[in-house]
Parts: C-alpha cells; sequence; structure tokens
C-alpha cells in the first residue's frame, strides 16, 4: 500500500488516502504517448522549433512568453548592476544559467548515466522551440533565471542578507518565495499537458505535483544557488580608478567565482535534499514521513522569513515599479488569469482527472501561495 496526499475539492481541505500502487514506472517513449502531441521527427533532433500555432494548447504560448520576457528583463537588470559595480546580481543570473544545465540535462537522460530508462522523472510536452531531442523547452531553459533570479533580487533588496547569518537568512529566503511563486505555476501546468511526472518514481504528491518537486526544485533549488553564489561570486567588481590591472583581475575573480557557483550548485542541491538526508539518517521515506518533513522545513523557513520580513519592512506599494517586485506582480497577474480561466475544467475534474485526461493541482495550496505572493510583493525596506 502507499499514502497519496491529495485535495477534496469539495471539503477544501488536504486528506490522505491509501490506493494500492500497481503502476510501474513509464520509459520516455511511453511518457510521450500518454502526453500526445509530438512529431516523431522532432524527438529525433537535438533542437527544434516549432510553430506556435500548433501546440496542444494556448496556455503553453502564455507560459513560454512569460519566462522568456522575465530571464531576458532579468538579464538587462543585473547587467545594469554589473555596470553600476554590483556583480553579484550578474554572478547569480550566469550560475543559474548554469545550474540548469548541469541538473536538468542528466535528469532528461537517465540511461546515460547508467540508470534505467524507466528512471525518468517527467517529460516536457512540444513547445514553440525545444532543445535535447524534445526534452528540454526553451522556457523551462528561461524558467530558472527568470524566477530564481527575480526572487533573488526582492529578498536581497528587502536586507535580508545585510544582518548577523545573513547568508543562510537571505537563502531561506529566497528559497520561501520562489517556493511561493513556483508552485502557482507548478499545479497548473499538469492540467494542460505542459508536462507530465512519471508518478511510481516519486514517494508521494499533492494533487498532481510531487512532494519531493515543491521540496527539491522549488525551494532547495534556490537555497543552493544562493549559498554558492554568495560564497564564491565577489560582490563588487570595482576597482581603483587608474588601476586597470586591478580591475582586470577583480573581473578575472567574479568569472571564476560565477563559474564554480553555477557548477557547485547541484552539489549543494544534493546534499540538502531530503533523500539525502533521509539516507545517512538511516531513515526509510515513507509517504508519510516525506510529507511531515517537508512540511516542516519548509515551513520553519517560512516563519523565519515572514519574522525577518516583518521586522526589516514595512507594508508598502511603492516597489511595485521596480523590476522584481514588477516582473513578479505580472507573473501572479498572468497565472491569476489563467487560474480563472482553469476553473470550469478543474471542477469538474473526476478524481483529479479532467476530461482531457490531465491531472490537476491543489488550489488550496496555490490560493495560500498566492495570498503570501501579495505579502512579498507589498513590503518595502525601512
Amino acid at each position: 500500500m502507499c499514502l497519496k496526499l491529495w485535495v477534496n475539492r469539495n471539503a477544501w481541505c488536504p486528506v490522505i488516502e491509501n490506493v494500492t500502487e500497481t503502476e510501474t514506472a513509464l520509459t520516455f517513449t511511453q511518457l510521450v504517448e500518454r502526453l500526445g502531441g509530438f512529431t516523431p521527427q522532432n524527438i529525433e533532433s537535438w533542437a527544434f522549433v516549432k510553430s506556435p500555432f500548433t501546440l496542444s494548447h494556448w496556455t503553453m504560448n502564455v507560459v513560454e512568453v512569460l519566462l522568456i520576457v522575465g530571464a531576458l528583463w532579468g538579464l538587462r537588470h543585473s547587467i545594469a548592476r554589473f555596470k553600476a559595480g554590483e556583480s553579484v546580481y550578474l554572478g547569480f543570473w550566469l550560475a543559474s544559467v548554469l545550474f540548469m544545465l548541469a541538473l536538468e540535462i542528466p535528469v532528461y537522460f537517465p540511461e546515460k548515466l547508467g540508470a534505467p530508462d524507466n528512471a525518468l522523472f517527467f517529460i516536457h510536452n512540444e513547445f514553440s522551440v525545444q532543445f535535447f531531442f524534445g526534452r528540454a523547452p526553451l522556457y523551462i531553459l528561461a524558467l530558472y533565471p527568470a524566477i530564481m533570479y527575480a526572487a533573488f533580487v526582492l529578498v536581497r533588496q528587502a536586507g535580508l542578507f545585510d544582518q548577523r547569518w545573513g547568508t543562510l537568512i537571505g537563502a531561506l529566503g529566497v528559497g520561501v518565495v520562489h517556493h511561493v511563486f513556483y508552485e502557482i505555476f507548478d499545479h497548473f501546468g499538469p492540467q494542460y499537458g505542459w508536462w507530465t511526472w512519471n508518478y511510481p518514481n516519486f514517494t508521494s504528491s499533492l494533487a498532481s505535483v510531487p512532494v519531493s518537486s515543491m521540496v527539491g526544485f522549488a525551494f532547495v533549488g534556490p537555497i543552493a544557488l544562493t549559498l554558492a553564489t554568495q560564497l564564491f561570486v565577489p560582490k563588487s567588481v570595482v576597482a581603483d580608478k587608474g588601476h586597470a590591472e586591478d580591475a582586470s583581475r577583480r573581473v578575472r575573480r567574479f568569472a571564476l567565482g560565477t563559474l564554480l557557483a553555477g557548477l557547485l550548485t547541484p552539489v549543494i542541491f544534493v546534499l540538502l535534499t531530503l533523500d539525502t538526508w533521509f539516507s545517512l539518517l538511516g531513515i526509510e521515506m515513507t509517504p508519510r514521513s516525506e510529507m511531515v518533513a517537508s512540511v516542516a522545513i519548509v515551513g520553519t523557513a517560512l516563519l523565519i522569513t515572514l519574522g525577518q520580513l516583518l521586522r526589516l519592512t514595512t507594508f508598502s506599494s511603492r516597489g511595485l515599479w521596480a523590476y522584481s517586485k514588477a516582473y513578479l506582480a505580472l507573473f501572479l497577474g498572468v497565472f491569476a488569469g489563467l487560474w480563472v480561466y482553469a476553473l470550469p475544467d478543474y471542477f469538474s475534474a473526476v478524481e483529479g482527472i479532467t476530461s482531457q485526461g490531465y491531472p490537476v493541482g491543489s488550489l488550496p495550496y496555490v490560493l495560500g501561495c498566492s495570498g503570501l505572493a501579495i505579502f512579498f510583493l507589498l513590503r518595502e525596506r525601512r
């Protein structure tokens, strides 16, 4: 028997249901058949471009534009800060791209690392631009520098890094802020076939989203990236006037630090995951133990972050036009519209499956995240 957490949409509360797990893990080919919308010739290509008018659902076009714009907007902001002498921003943006490549590519090809083909965790549907033989849509490559970078900037500008234990407190804050915005996206995508999970490879799920994704990718990942960036990327590249050699040395230090941060983030990420800690402590990970540990860890980080924000910031809407808040407000507004559109299919779903055959996410969790997201957007440093 296996425990799975799902949401009773009539009672609006989490319910744990015992189900018998008879399904076995699937291969890439089987997941493609389940998801649909693929072109065989595209899967055989290292990279391809597909007409945006032929995607499986129009919502896929929306998320593509939203995240690619976010990544480019973040790059523009980070370059501006770099020119002003603050190198940590551009270092974080570039390290997030390296982290994405170092983490995502091995996940797409488990068989290349000696694992069986059915060790695959998920696959993406076909979007307008796709790389790595249909595995990686361009918008997913933009996801890391879009949301992670915006969360980092928001937390840094709130002052969480500028205190005792600032690196740790700030990293937890980035993890919490990223988790809140990311889960609004993560619980929406499966309902319209943006991707599909290989559920037998996960211990437990909240509605359609595996708990390990909610904690690992959405929470631990940005914490690992923030810690690596804080440790290795110099905060400033400003040198004394007239000392060109010193400036060149600082730029080299910045480039090396960024490279180390990006490549070591996956190592820190793996060390911080629940799987690693359960293994080190010799504890069997069951659905209930994973859920309890996840709630305890994310909940504690949330309380610490809220406490710091209440101490260091005040309620204000003045900063909403600044980059990070402006983009995250746009992100929240777009997904509010998408979720309103999705509600009829969501509420008509039978046992969590829509008439199109896709699983739904957890609306109560998304509403909770949306409330916290609004709180984060309306805090301004004292």
